[in-house]
């Protein structure tokens, strides 16, 4: 056990956990709502997701939307907000919400504008992180800033706030699901995008929606007009991050994405222990910024876990299992960059899931770009920028 964890532990931080935290830690973990927006409030995303009542509208059907200006004044962009149907990692229906950015100028290219879903690094808990609530009450939070790049091009830009209503940092499934009924509900907020090719993009938190939107598409959403899907600095495995993350100065973010995984995992909740607890529920709607800081501490997981060896305890295994991406394939094109430096994400990762995919015959490309896990994503920006145009020029040429 760490120094900083007998600290912690004999200042009697274990002790003060709350009787109603411990008799039901899955429901202490959950982000507390957004009540200051209604456009946020939705009654059906009960805190329990036992409880009714849900969305039963079909997945992509909107709910909701509305045009809107931020705090910051965007004069040469529209944006639209909107919610749709969806279904979380374990097919109950939630609510998604997602943000459509397009430059007011008409379209001069061929067919229909592209969209470029464009899958923010979220990496938070809270509610207020989500994108589509910074994007009105605040100033945005996404590295690297390339959304005026796609812009700039003439793109739509959706942004889907992948994390869903629980702020499931992490979660695979859940992050798929809400990107492929974002894109799916934008022809119903707006026609003119019934036939637009569409391309996503991620890095690093949002890489993780890349992969999962563009693995789920051909048996949850084949009807969508998806050409390719790019994505960088993408961790594809929870057991690889717990080699290069778990007691470093970048725990603090990995156990934020352990937090993530419970809020959609419910018996994981379980394998916190009193000090985990009593720590989860002090971090649960931060945002990454004071999340990465938390890494200064250092802390093993599994001294916050009530069995020293959780990694290798069934329930843990099973959430790992279902958070490794690799046993289907994307029917599009899909490019991989890394940094060649990057020390917290494996590459290795990477280009087993690309064998994995191409065993199920699909087209992936990895590249290998400068730098570490910060510096490649702004290195890799040429080939991503790059990639994509080619994806939409190739697309009117059919």
């Amino acid at each position: 056990m760490s120094s900083i964890v007998d600290v912690l532990t004999r200042l009697g931080l274990p002790d003060r956990v709350p009787a109603e935290v411990l008799a039901d830690p899955y429901a202490a973990l959950l982000p507390t709502p957004i009540t200051s927006d209604p456009f946020f409030v939705d009654p059906a995303d009960p805190a329990d997701p036992a409880d009714g009542p849900y969305p039963t509208d079909a997945p992509g059907t909107v709910l909701r939307s509305r045009e809107i200006t931020g705090l910051v004044p965007r004069p040469r962009t529209r944006l639209r907000q909107f919610a749709v149907a969806s279904r979380d990692a374990q097919s109950r229906p939630v609510t998604v919400t997602a943000s459509l950015m397009e430059p007011r100028r008409p379209w001069r290219g061929p067919g229909p504008r592209p969209v470029l879903v464009h899958n923010v690094a979220i990496d938070s808990l809270g509610s207020a992180a989500t994108p589509s609530y910074r994007l009105v009450h605040g100033l945005g939070q996404d590295f690297p800033a390339v959304v005026p790049l796609w812009l700039q091009r003439g793109y739509a830009v959706l942004i889907v706030d992948h994390e869903g209503p629980r702020m499931a940092y992490a979660e695979g499934t859940m992050a798929g699901h809400a990107v492929l009924d974002g894109l799916r509900g934008l022809p119903s907020l707006d026609a003119t995008y019934r036939d637009s090719p569409a391309v996503m993009y991620g890095y690093s938190g949002g890489a993780i929606a890349t992969v999962w939107a563009a693995q789920l598409q051909p048996s949850y959403a084949p009807e969508l007009p998806l050409i390719g899907a790019i994505a960088g600095g993408t961790p594809t495995n929870v057991g690889l991050l717990r080699e290069t993350m778990n007691g470093t100065i970048a725990s603090g973010l990995f156990g934020a994405a352990v937090i993530g995984l419970a809020r959609e995992h419910e018996a994981l909740a379980d394998e916190f222990g009193p000090l985990g607890l009593y720590l989860a529920t002090r971090i649960k709607n931060l945002s990454v910024v004071p999340l990465a800081l938390g890494g200064l501490a250092r802390l093993p997981l599994e001294a916050l876990a009530r069995d020293p060896n959780v990694f290798d305890s069934p329930v843990a295994r099973a959430v790992i299992d279902a958070n490794t991406p690799g046993a289907a394939a994307p029917t599009v094109p899909f490019a991989f960059y890394h940094g060649a430096r990057d020390r917290w994400i494996p590459e290795h990762g990477v280009r087993t899931l690309a064998d994995d995919w191409r065993a199920h015959d699909a087209d992936v490309e990895v590249r290998r770009v400068v730098g570490d896990h910060f510096v490649g994503a702004v290195s890799g920006l040429p080939f991503v920028t790059r990639w994509v145009a080619e994806r939409f020029t190739d697309s009117t040429r059919r």
